[in-house]
């Protein structure tokens, strides 16, 4: 069982009211962006006060004057990417607990205060996730609420190998925050997981089952998106899995295997079939190629079910 270390923070210090700084990154989506910043200005609560800051990545449409349009600290960067934008958001931050929250999502009025009622309950804990709806591009919610576990908080470090929180519905404290560091440019997708991987090694991660946030789905498949986005995924593994015992790595490498498998099927299958049906040849060829080089075995055992589904189109 993973312990906790001797050298993190100490336990949250209660308050009677707390700051949450939230750091929305922007580029070139001021419409939803809009929706976005109302979503978190509408939640009135009397545990907590709002610090919004956006930080606009270079876009060149009428964003700024959106932004300018609201109570929130600004920045604009000229196109350094996610990562930067997010850690430039972070430095800035005044808040006792931090969170993300992409422009293309919105809150749902209970975000935030479910996480705090658990931080005061569990004041040992480094960050808690709740759960998202996925929704349409419209925001009609589909599905079930995700992710998909067990939701005990404690020591989750190998479950969260598993499985991917959406950022918006994390609450970390602010001194956590700061002791994980920096979101880290280089990878190509997800560091809001390799950041979350890096407090769950050294804290306990608390979990709600309850939706806080609905996610919007892209309307069109990207695999060139995607692709961008898997690599990140087996590095990021592989990043908080070496330096553990052999017995450890052999134990979780299964947990890969699973994520080459989801990314192939789940993504570049489905999208290529799509492409297909949609009379795009070389995006969907293109796409069967993504599958392969994600998981050959999972494709080979796909390919009726595929072949079939190409028939039908």
């Amino acid at each position: 069982m993973q312990k906790k270390p001797t050298t993190a923070t100490s336990p949250m210090q209660k308050k009677d009211r707390y700051v949450v700084s939230v750091v929305i990154t922007t580029r070139n989506r001021s419409a939803m962006l809009r929706e976005a910043i109302e979503s978190v200005l509408a939640v009135k609560n009397p545990k907590f006060d709002i610090e919004l800051i956006v930080v606009d990545d270079g876009s060149t449409d009428n964003t700024p004057e959106a932004v300018s349009q609201y109570p929130v600290r600004s920045f604009r960067t000229t196109g350094i990417g996610m990562a930067g934008a997010r850690n430039l958001g972070l430095h800035n931050a005044t808040g006792d607990f931090f969170t993300l929250l992409d422009d293309d999502d919105v809150w749902l009025p209970n975000n935030i205060a479910l996480q705090i009622a658990l931080f005061e309950e569990r004041p040992d804990l480094g960050s808690v996730h709740a759960q998202f709806r996925n929704t349409r591009p419209d925001l009609t919610p589909v599905g079930n609420p995700g992710p998909e576990c067990s939701y005990e908080s404690g020591w989750i470090f190998e479950e969260l190998l598993t499985y991917f929180p959406q950022v918006a519905t994390i609450l970390t404290r602010m001194d956590v925050a700061r002791e994980a560091g920096d979101f880290d440019p280089s990878l190509t997708g997800d560091n809001d997981w390799d950041w979350l991987l890096r407090i769950a090694r050294r804290y306990q991660i608390g979990r709600i089952a309850e939706p806080v946030l609905l996610f919007r789905s892209r309307d069109k498949a990207n695999e060139r998106l995607a692709w961008r986005r898997f690599p990140a995924v087996v590095t990021i593994f592989n990043r908080h899995t070496r330096n553990l015992s052999l017995i450890q790595q052999i134990k979780l490498r299964p947990i890969l295997w699973r994520h080459r498998g989801w990314w192939a099927t789940f993504y570049f299958l489905t999208y290529s079939i799509m492409h297909f049906k949609n009379r795009n040849r070389s995006q969907a060829l293109r796409s069967f190629y993504y599958a392969c080089r994600a998981s050959p075995p999972h494709v080979l055992f796909s390919l009726p079910r595929f072949l079939k589904a190409l028939l039908q189109s």
